[in-house]
């Protein structure tokens, strides 16, 4: 690694130069795409730089994408391969984490340290010289500087445009809506409520549709670069939105089902909205908000406009009830007499001339996802401590949903006020069972043990397990076992309170129809498999039969006889269709009195109707069943 003391642009004022192996890297890359052994599975990158060495262990991220993602670029759809997006950390360095592409066996993305974040990007997008000793460059957060977060201008856009739009979206006209009535009262449900059902399998993702212009991929340069660069802006969102707890949801992710890339290609095509050159920020949200995103919770376009006034992002901002807007809204016609669907937002990465650093782009759509969610700019002493005459306040900076952009280095800048979290989730108690989906990633808080996770005891204000580090604590402890503790009741019953194993001679399940009770075996918190009952033990009412534990064969096998439906003669009592009825296998009827069959049975008891039997019609075609004795069953 090569040091270079001049600034990279206006923003950044320190870097150093990357120069590792990319042939080399892009074989690991290509090992790692093909992987069957774990092992292969992870990409190793390391390199020395800024006074310290960096051993990335990165792994293959399919968090950020849906199963059923989708690319379309110049009217072409694809199931696009998204293998070259990784996630991971530095080996040895506990609570570090990594997030980027690798591209011709380069990679570009973000590191988080205990010193801070570095952000890695291509040499040639700041720097136009071919002849660099180095490929890449790397540099410190701090070492960002955005000059224009304090100017009157700068990030969003003004107080005059959200009363324009905030008086728009009053004006949508409801058109009948076509929930289930069962969903409504779930969606305004209680919060306490929604606190209890922590081992529910919760609706906490935002899938996303996201679009990028033509000027997008023009400034990136392929579909590749334009997808990481996708990547990398919800990651650094979903960084932020899943470790705030909005008074009591947690783990709100967000994932893309559908990327639109406009090349240059489209830049004359007519039927792109996008494609003229000068559009204004106000013109460019309405263009996106004109097309129906009913499948997605918010849809973005990504661009590279210097709009005026140094705006970097504009969306419309989410409310509880009485206003159209933000995550989950559908398409309806408004007083302009246009259909539109306002869970929309764009944000740009240039302003002033000069292309923003990743980290202050990165802000700004959490900002604009922000007022998606619900939240207004901050505002009052509580916050907007940036703005505070105490020193020792307006150190730690602004929050997120600041009215300017923030360069990001500052304590704040990457975490949602009180008052934004108030707001927000007022917005997510009402909103987001309309069109939120299950991750299917595991979490840690909700309970239950899944994979990367020792334990699971829930959040602070839940978890009562000395054994276990509960969901609120940091990264490298946060469902992980306690020094010295050998288990947690979360893992199984097997497990005391004390963190101890329980002993072989303790009960941890109760018998069943079909198998033993269950016994701890005395080195795991899990509760081993019952031993199964004798096959052909009666079960389920004595209508069953127990198969390898398990009740799922009828009575009738226990006596060498096939199970028929039950219907009389004349068809006239319905009730008969609710018993159990047997018959030879030759499908010979024989009277259930007479017949030789049923002569060696000696006591013969009545079996009840069918567990939770409905009485229905008698169906035509079935052969008729012999009944024995009252039209019930008749077994020893």
């Amino acid at each position: 690694s090569l040091l270079y003391g001049n600034p990279l642009n206006k923003y950044i004022r320190h870097y150093e130069g990357l120069s590792y192996d990319v042939d080399l890297l892009h074989q690991k890359h290509q090992r790692a795409k093909r992987a069957v052994s774990h092992e292969d599975q992870f990409l190793r990158l390391d390199f020395h730089a800024h006074g310290r060495q960096f051993n990335l262990r990165m792994k293959r991220d399919t968090s950020l994408f849906s199963e059923d993602f989708k690319v379309e670029t110049s009217n072409q759809v694809i199931d696009y391969d998204t293998s070259h997006i990784y996630t991971g950390h530095i080996y040895g360095e506990q609570g570090s984490f990594s997030h980027g592409s690798v591209i011709d066996g380069r990679f570009e993305g973000f590191i988080q340290t205990h010193s801070g974040t570095f952000y890695i990007e291509p040499a040639e997008r700041y720097i136009k010289d071919r002849t660099l000793p180095f490929h890449s460059v790397i540099y410190h957060e701090d070492d960002i500087k955005y000059p224009h977060k304090y100017g009157p201008q700068g990030g969003c856009a003004d107080h005059s445009v959200f009363e324009r739009m905030q008086k728009y979206q009053m004006t949508g006209i409801e058109e009948p809506t076509t929930e289930k009535p069962s969903e409504q009262p779930d969606s305004n449900g209680p919060q306490l409520l929604r606190k209890k059902r922590a081992t529910q399998a919760e609706k906490n993702t935002c899938q996303l549709y996201i679009q990028t212009d033509h000027l997008f991929y023009k400034h990136y340069g392929t579909r590749e670069a334009v997808i990481a660069q996708i990547s990398s802006h919800v990651k650094a969102i979903d960084t932020i939105y899943r470790s705030t707890d909005f008074s009591g949801i947690r783990n709100i992710s967000f994932m893309v089902k559908r990327i639109r890339i406009n090349t240059t290609v489209d830049e004359k095509d007519s039927s792109n909205p996008f494609r003229f050159p000068n559009i204004g920020v106000e013109k460019f949200l309405e263009l996106n908000s004109e097309q129906n995103h009913d499948d997605y919770c918010l849809a973005y376009v990504f661009t590279d406009r210097d709009f005026d006034d140094g705006v970097l992002g504009l969306a419309w901002v989410g409310a509880p009830s009485g206003s159209s807007g933000g995550i989950c809204e559908k398409s309806k016609l408004y007083s302009d007499g246009k259909k539109k669907s306002l869970n929309t937002g764009i944000i740009t990465v240039q302003n002033y001339g000069s292309h923003v650093p990743p980290k202050v782009s990165h802000i700004t759509f959490a900002h604009e996802v922000g007022h998606n969610f619900g939240s207004p700019h901050d505002s009052g002493m509580e916050c907007t401590p940036g703005e505070s005459k105490n020193l020792g306040q307006k150190e730690n900076g602004n929050y997120i949903m600041y009215a300017r952009a923030t360069s990001g280095d500052k304590l704040n800048n990457n975490k949602f006020s009180l008052c934004s979290i108030r707001n927000i989730s007022q917005v997510l108690e009402k909103k987001r069972n309309n069109c939120f989906v299950e991750s299917g990633q595991p979490i840690c808080g909700n309970g239950l043990v899944e994979e990367g996770e020792q334990c699971d005891c829930g959040y602070s204000d839940q978890c009562k397990d000395e054994c276990c580090y509960d969901a609120n604590q940091s990264d490298d402890k946060k469902c992980k076992l306690k020094p010295g503790k050998f288990c947690s009741p979360s893992q199984g019953p097997c497990c005391t309170a004390q963190c101890n194993f329980k002993l072989k001679t303790d009960k941890c399940r109760n018998d069943s129809d079909c198998a033993r009770e269950g016994m701890c075996n005395g080195f795991s918190a899990l509760c081993p498999a019952s031993q199964p009952k004798q096959n052909f033990t009666e079960c389920n009412r004595r209508t069953q039969v127990c198969i390898k534990g398990q009740c799922t064969g009828s009575i009738c096998e226990k006596y060498d006889l096939e199970e028929c439906t039950c219907a009389s003669s004349d068809g006239k009592d319905d009730r008969e269709l609710c018993h159990v009825c047997c018959m030879r296998k030759s499908k010979i009827c024989l009277d259930c009195v007479t017949s030789a069959l049923w002569g060696g049975l000696a006591h013969p008891v009545s079996t009840p109707l069918r567990p939770h039997s409905e009485v229905r019609s008698p169906q035509r075609g079935f052969p008729h069943a012999t009944f024995l004795g009252n039209r019930e069953t008749r077994v020893p």
